[in-house]
């Protein structure tokens, strides 16, 4: 055989062998556009609109009044996409928002957390109608304009449908990790940038309690030790300045403008306490006991950023 035609031959057997791999290295870095996370049908269930695309101006025409919870966690961008089924049954619509980062994600869908516990997504919850989970720098909301047996049951088809097409991790937050674990009440665990989320969770008054900005980050939770309960914040900020002026803000209101580290009770017998790291500040918030507000504040660790 002439070795033109040999080396063609070897050259072509290698090619297909390699195609095979190379088919699959391209799909496996192939993500699915964000346009696709949202189905043409799912079950008998189809989408009667087009993907519609709010940024964070139009946004404001789409969801009223809340809107300003996603811009607090860095929106980027929601798809919306809306399903019937035929006959008379209540129509479904599917919302999934970009967010800046996946701790913002996770950040947004903190902020309404009832609901039972499902298994899709990450953190899936359902309660009447409307299901919720986050996945990477995404947040899912799925809800029914009533709810029956036919819509739940489509609603989790959809909500199954939807997570399987966002390929991203799920990772919470590390800023997490620093919370205490004995007493520590999963459901109450919030991330957050804004001080106006921070009232919805813990009112403290209208004035700043730790002037929170979108470079700071926070997170607050409920610790609960028979028979009292407290809340407590970690907030990572970018600079040891920012930090400090945290600090102070915070001392002015709750700790009689101490700069050493303590706790103090208020008029109404809560007990607040903080203490400053480098970048990080810890709290301690309406503790029931001063015991309870000591041990927590000891147990938090603002050198852990």
């Amino acid at each position: 055989m002439p070795m033109t035609r040999m080396v063609w031959l070897e050259s072509l057997l290698l090619v297909s062998l390699c195609a095979p791999v190379l088919l699959l290295i391209a799909s496996c870095g192939r993500e699915t556009p964000p346009e696709e996370f949202l189905p043409e049908s799912v079950e008998g269930w189809k989408a009667v609109s087009e993907v519609a695309t709010y940024d964070t101006e139009t946004i404001f025409g789409y969801i009223d009044g809340h809107a300003e919870v996603y811009l607090a966690y860095g929106l980027r961008r929601c798809l919306s996409r809306r399903y019937a089924e035929p006959g008379d049954a209540p129509g479904i619509v599917v919302d999934v928002f970009e967010m800046a980062t996946s701790d913002d994600a996770f950040g947004v869908f903190t902020y309404d957390l009832d609901g039972e516990v499902v298994t899709i997504g990450h953190d899936g919850l359902y309660r009447y109608g409307w299901l919720s989970f986050w996945k990477g720098r995404w947040f899912v909301s799925i809800y029914a304009e009533d709810e029956t047996e036919a819509t739940r049951a489509a609603v989790f088809s959809l909500g199954h449908a939807v997570a399987a097409r966002i390929e991203a991790d799920a990772h919470r937050p590390a800023l997490v990790d620093a919370l205490p674990g004995e007493g520590l009440d999963r459901r109450s665990v919030r991330f957050l940038r804004s001080e106006q989320i921070l009232r919805t969770h813990v009112y403290l008054g209208d004035s700043p309690v730790f002037g929170l900005a979108p470079d700071a980050e926070a997170v607050l939770a409920k610790i609960v030790r028979d028979p009292w309960s407290a809340h407590v914040a970690v907030i990572d900020f970018p600079d040891h300045g920012r930090a400090r002026e945290s600090f102070e803000l915070f001392s002015r209101r709750f700790l009689e403008g101490q700069a050493a580290a303590g706790t103090v009770e208020d008029p109404a017998g809560r007990w607040y306490g903080a203490r400053l790291g480098d970048r990080r500040l810890v709290a301690v918030i309406a503790a029931g006991s001063g015991e309870l507000a000591d041990a927590l504040l000891d147990e938090l660790d603002p050198g852990g950023e």
